[in-house]
């Protein structure tokens, strides 16, 4: 249609057909509605200015589209720069940045927690290195050398796992998506069943979720049982 339309001043109703090659093959069958989508069945009107007949070519013989690839199409910017609509220095640095997120205004940042909550249990951190394959680096215990080891109580487990499912970067994701965020970062023993418990109990989480399970009512009425 871009083609009919750019030389429309020599093709619109022409008593000799004009051929054109297509490797679309069911736009042979245009005026059988059942055959076309509706994207070309509103090119319909249109065509009709037009005398021309339409015979496939295969893609591998019809080379249409060769002056599109010429290698000087482009002009002098082949790397697009001027159709890109936001450069990278736009956007904020909050997922580069989360190693270092604060959890409270006075508070030291996430990751400082974590370290200095492994000092006072190096005996259970010991423990786990034989079985989970820790890694000592700096004094800091690492999971995998990339995942920082959180051995305190609840409390600091559930702010990591607050940091990476509702702060307002993440959006509240689910299980396996909440648990490859943080595995990325931290890790401790039994951290998928922690994560589901806290997931389950999030209440943004719950009054958005979709009841896959609704109840139905019974379908004849509950009449009160008599007295008598």
């Amino acid at each position: 249609m871009r083609g009919l339309r750019c030389w429309s001043h020599l093709l619109k109703g022409t008593t000799i057909p004009v051929l054109v090659f297509t490797d679309h093959n069911n736009l042979r069958y245009y005026r059988d509605p059942w055959k076309i989508g509706p994207q070309v069945a509103g090119y319909l009107p249109e065509r009709e200015q037009y005398n021309i007949i339409l015979e496939y070519k295969p893609g591998t013989t019809n080379r249409a589209d060769q002056l599109s690839r010429w290698p000087d199409y482009e002009g002098k910017n082949p790397a697009n720069e001027d159709v890109t609509v936001w450069p990278d220095h736009y956007f904020c640095n909050t997922h580069t940045s989360i190693r270092v997120f604060n959890m409270d205004s006075i508070g030291n940042n996430l990751d400082q927690k974590v370290k200095l909550a492994q000092y006072p249990n190096q005996s259970r951190l010991k423990e786990w290195a034989s079985l989970h394959n820790l890694s000592l680096l700096d004094g800091t215990h690492w999971h995998h050398g990339t995942a920082l080891v959180v051995v305190a109580d609840n409390k600091l487990r559930r702010g990591v796992t607050s940091l990476f499912h509702n702060h307002k970067t993440a959006g509240h994701p689910g299980i396996t998506k909440t648990l490859q965020l943080i595995s990325l970062y931290y890790w401790w023993p039994g951290m998928k069943m922690f994560i589901t418990e806290y997931i389950k109990g999030c209440a943004t989480c719950q009054i958005n979720k979709v009841n896959t399970h609704p109840a139905h009512p019974p379908m004849f009425p509950i009449t009160p049982a008599d007295n008598a």
